[in-house]
């Protein structure tokens, strides 16, 4: 379980002179968002964020993405007595050629449920048709009304960014203001002072992806200063050494991969050559803004340095021998 943060000893400021403050607290919330590509790319372009929204989404991830976003509740009263319904889809039997799921309205008793076929909805992967059949009627439930949201979704699931998406594209952002995620669930981050003027820029994003977002699910984005003192560095040089630790952890498993494994593509390796130089560099900057030398995980880092060395050599060694 993440340790708790107790934000009644955090000084936090709205405003503020920027040499005053040690950073600012970040808190983001992404929420079920799909926004067009095409908006997104363009979003990012405009406010100078890499923009990395992959491919278009498999249509059978497209079918199982949309199928799985129909989830409602109901409630209903009628002759005194009150009911209530859960609203879903559910994995039917596929063949080869067609992929399909079933609506079903399960009604919420105390000692057991019940549960209803409302509608079979099905991508046909021949004719690349999306359709529904066998509807049955229901005075409670509308089931052509999730049909057709179902089929809306699937649309958009094809030429939109999802949240995963969006959310790597943040995570990316965040890495390049040096920020520093706080231990606890959620989107919380620490950005260092040298950086903390970009967040204006992520704020913007969100206001932005909150207008594009296909869903109209609320998209949530705030921050605040963290005032400059002794107790607030104590605090933050805490959670630099928690975070990074796993970082640090995360780099030598994958160097060391690379290394066993006999890794030959040096692209690869040289991207993670930088990740770790990056993540050194990282170390300095918060040594500047925490005002003490971070050497509590010396050992660790030179454990990465020479797992880092090691790859460098394998790359220049590999494209020596393709140049030959």
């Amino acid at each position: 379980m993440d340790k708790t943060i107790n934000f009644s000893e955090i000084i936090g400021a709205a405003t503020g002179e920027h040499s005053n403050m040690l950073g600012k607290f970040l808190y983001f919330s992404l929420s079920n968002i799909l926004v067009d590509k095409k908006e997104l790319k363009e979003l990012c372009e405009n406010l100078g964020i890499e923009c990395s929204s992959g491919k278009r989404l498999p249509v059978s991830d497209a079918f199982k993405s949309a199928t799985g976003d129909i989830r409602d509740r109901i409630t209903v009263r009628r002759d005194g007595e009150q009911k209530f319904y859960q609203i879903y889809c559910r994995d039917n039997e596929n063949t080869p050629a067609v992929l399909s799921r079933e609506l079903v309205k399960e009604t919420v008793n105390q000692r057991t449920n019940q549960y209803e076929k409302l509608a079979n909805i099905y991508y046909d992967k021949a004719d690349h048709r999306f359709g529904y059949d066998n509807l049955a009627y229901d005075e409670d439930v509308d089931a052509m009304k999730y049909c057709l949201q179902a089929e809306r979704l699937f649309e958009l699931y094809q030429v939109c960014a999802n949240r995963k998406q969006v959310e790597t594209i943040c995570l990316k952002y965040l890495r390049s203001l040096d920020a520093t995620k706080v231990s606890v669930n959620g989107h919380l981050y620490f950005v260092p002072r040298h950086t903390m003027d970009q967040v204006a820029v992520f704020e913007t994003f969100f206001e932005e992806l909150s207008r594009l977002n296909r869903n109209n699910t609320p998209l949530l984005a705030n921050s605040f200063y963290l005032i400059d003192d002794a107790k607030q560095r104590d605090k933050m040089t805490e959670e630099f050494y928690l975070a990074v630790k796993k970082e640090i952890t995360k780099y030598q498993e994958r160097a060391d991969y690379f290394i066993q494994s006999g890794c030959s593509s040096p692209a690869t390796m040289e991207r993670w050559v930088v990740k770790i130089q990056a993540l050194e560099e990282k170390k300095r900057h918060y040594e500047d803004i925490l005002r003490r030398e971070l050497s509590g995980l010396d050992e660790e880092f030179e454990s990465l340095r020479l797992l880092s060395q090691e790859l460098s050599l394998r790359s220049r060694g590999i494209r020596s021998r393709k140049a030959a």
